[in-house]
């Protein structure tokens, strides 16, 4: 019998997952619901030697580099947004939007392809590479 009862639970299961994927309602983002209590639009240039310089995308003021063999949580992240967009023919040096939610939660938002990232969910310590760069620098750009 109890056998019985977990091959049901299996089978009700598979279903629920099966009715969710083909209905043709989208899945609800918790995101699309949470309020954006910063936000900021920002540039990434390839430099010649390597380095990856971060712009602020209103006033073209530089905000950090990564140096050649350095950061490569934003390098992957980068370079995975990137393909996408080179793949659709979108334009590469758009702004990407970086948005921290009301539950601290910290997106990278391509608008050019409505492409989200939650960016904690691959771990605080990556996020905070780009959580460095919502505030500008006290005293600077």
């Amino acid at each position: 019998m109890p056998l019985f009862g977990v091959a049901a639970l299996v089978v009700i299961t598979i279903a629920s997952v099966a009715v969710q994927r083909l209905s043709s309602l989208p899945a609800p983002s918790p995101a699309a619901s949470l309020p954006v209590i910063e936000t900021r639009l920002l540039t990434f240039e390839d430099s010649s030697d390597g380095s990856v310089i971060i712009r602020d995308a209103h006033d073209h003021a530089m905000i950090a580099i990564a140096e050649p063999g350095t950061n490569g949580f934003l390098r992957g992240t980068l370079r995975g947004l990137m393909r996408t967009r080179s793949r659709e023919s979108i334009d590469l040096l758009a702004p990407f939007r970086l948005s921290k939610l009301g539950n601290g939660a910290l997106m990278l938002i391509d608008e050019t392809n409505n492409v989200t990232l939650n960016l904690d969910a691959f771990g605080h310590t990556n996020a905070d590479t780009f959580r460095a760069f919502l505030t500008k620098a006290e005293g600077g750009s």
